[in-house]
């Protein structure tokens, strides 16, 4: 089957079914409400009829089929195609109530599709890979691993060609070859266009590399103004205000549920066991700062003698550790009150790593090495660097500040708890005695 044919196949089945959602998601909200007025089925029949057109022409972005869709771009496309398909048709029908619980249940029902149809089609890629050339110096040589990093399935084999002609040689050699990415510096003019040339009558996909600096990929995005394509400043996500008000929204309900559940008792516990062992306050607190570099006082429950001084020891063997310190500090339980400060609005669940307001300057510095210096985020109780355990904190926080998402949050606190609970699954018990 020819793919042309197959990729309208599977756009036209992906149509009908959300077409049929729609509809579905229609008589439930009839049903819910027990309305059954001839407006309903009049709206039902009329949907349906123009559903395909509004659908095609205007609401459904192609990056559910996209080897670089991100799951969080996935669920915000679907929510901005139900907000479309709704606000035609509230111009058939007058009860506004009830599109809004269709555009609820469209919205919801889209995005849980899209997204399986999102990871049937990244295992359809990994099986399948596209297989591309990769043409550059030393120089952009690092280019091969980010596009194959956020490129799901994609196998760049790099050459350093300085003809067309080499390029058909390697083509003919390896007839799986899909496209062609190249950065234009490191050819002269005649043989970049010989190289565009090749592809065109190859039929392979051509892709134009930015300038080779490593930081310009992601800072910067290709925009047509006219018939002019230019690199322009991204789009950072986190500089979008609804963006941060999902975030704050999510900081407050997370920190809501942990201090009206599990805070309230494991503090009358701490407090007991810490008055126990040790003299001085259940509760320390620190300043500290994030990448907004301000300052805030940081809550912790304390895990050390009061008394004691500084100590060069790691972890928990220092002798300044009593036995229930020693437990908190090996679960990680001591940061309970930093949701405190989440609330406050001086930290957030996940983000930049926390450091001491000395050590900022050299932060900063490195921020504006990386071309980042107007990057602002709070101090996180976990952080990407803490998640990964990738090496370079700073890059770790530049990267996530570029590329935050809901779902990134999500698998960020996931991760950081599963690898909590196996440090602490064997010997965390131990310290309570």
């Amino acid at each position: 089957m020819h793919i042309s044919v197959r990729h309208w196949l599977r756009d036209g089945l992906t149509l009908l079914l959300e077409a049929l959602t729609w509809t579905a998601c229609l008589h439930i909200a009839a049903r819910i409400t027990n309305d059954q007025n001839e407006v309903v089925q009049t709206l039902v029949e009329t949907v349906s009829a123009i559903l395909f057109y509004v659908i095609v022409v205007q609401a459904i972005p192609a990056n559910t089929f996209s080897r670089t869709a991100r799951r969080d771009e996935i669920v915000a496309c679907a929510t901005k195609t139900a907000l479309i398909v709704c606000a035609v048709a509230a111009i058939f029908d007058s009860y506004l109530w009830l599109l809004f619980i269709c555009f609820i249940l469209f919205a919801t029902g889209l995005a849980i599709e899209r997204l399986i149809l999102n990871s049937w089609f990244i295992r359809y890629a990994m099986r399948h890979p596209e297989h591309g050339v990769l043409i550059c110096s030393e120089e952009t040589a690092w280019q091969q691993q980010a596009l194959q990093q956020n490129t799901y399935g994609l196998k760049l084999s790099r050459l350093e060609v300085q003809t067309a002609q080499q390029l058909e040689a390697h083509i003919a050699a390896h007839p799986n070859t899909k496209s062609v990415y190249i950065a234009p510096t490191c050819l002269p003019e005649a043989e970049f266009e010989d190289v565009a040339h090749t592809c065109r009558k190859l039929s392979l996909s051509l892709h134009i590399l930015p300038l080779p600096l490593a930081t310009l990929p992601q800072t910067m995005q290709n925009e047509c103004r006219g018939s002019v394509c230019v690199l322009s400043p991204a789009r950072l996500p986190l500089n979008s205000i609804p963006n941060r008000m999902v975030k704050r929204l999510t900081d407050i309900v997370l920190s809501l549920l942990v201090l009206l559940t599990v805070f309230p008792l494991f503090a009358l516990v701490a407090y007991i066991c810490i008055k126990r062992q040790s003299r001085g306050p259940v509760i320390m607190t620190r300043h500290m700062c994030g990448m907004n570099g301000k300052t805030f006082q940081c809550l912790t429950f304390r895990t050390r003698h009061f008394e004691a001084a500084p100590s060069f020891f790691e972890g928990t063997g220092d002798p300044g550790y009593f036995p229930f310190g020693k437990f908190l500090s090996a679960s990680r339980l001591e940061l309970l009150p930093q949701f405190l400060c989440v609330l406050w609005g001086s930290m957030t669940i996940v983000g930049s790593q926390m450091m001491q307001p000395e050590r900022y300057p050299n932060y900063r510095r490195e921020l504006r090495q990386s071309h980042a210096p107007d990057y602002r985020l709070k101090a996180g109780i976990t952080s990407y660097h803490l998640s990964s355990q990738s090496q370079g904190s700073t890059k770790a926080d530049i990267w996530y500040y570029r590329n935050w998402g809901f779902w990134l949050d999500t698998r960020i606190m996931l991760q950081r708890l599963a690898t909590l609970l196996r440090q602490s699954k064997a010997k965390s018990i131990n310290y309570i005695m």
